[in-house]
């Protein structure tokens, strides 16, 4: 009795052990990066941009945090579409969710240059 009442302990901890439960909302990140990096076309970063969206829309929804970086990187590819006062909005984003990226993102906003929107 006694060995079946730890064998079914040591099974359910086995079981609990392999949940995953992850910080943040990947979705199909690694995957979109992976095709985007193999191919580096317009429908391949177009894909990618949308995997992006994708995660900052949903990781509130599913009560995660958006992965360090993602606001960034979403900033950079509207910077390479002219849009810089859309893409400062995400560089404050992630200074605002990850206050240790601030050093970075000062840098970045400091070298690249962001059009002054008329007042």
């Amino acid at each position: 009795m006694k060995k079946n009442i730890l064998l079914l302990i040591v099974f359910i901890i086995l079981i609990t052990g392999c949940v995953q439960n992850s910080l943040y909302y990947w979705d199909g990140y690694s995957n979109s990066l992976y095709k985007y990096k193999k191919d580096p076309n317009d429908n391949t970063i177009q894909a990618h941009k949308e995997s992006i969206l994708k995660i900052i829309e949903k990781s509130n929804y599913y009560g995660k945090k958006i992965p360090p970086g993602v606001y960034c990187e979403y900033g950079y590819y509207l910077l390479q579409e002219n849009n810089s006062a859309e893409a400062k909005k995400y560089f404050e984003l992630e200074k605002e969710l990850y206050p240790e990226s601030e050093k970075f993102v000062n840098l970045l906003l400091k070298e690249i240059p962001i059009k002054k929107e008329k007042e």
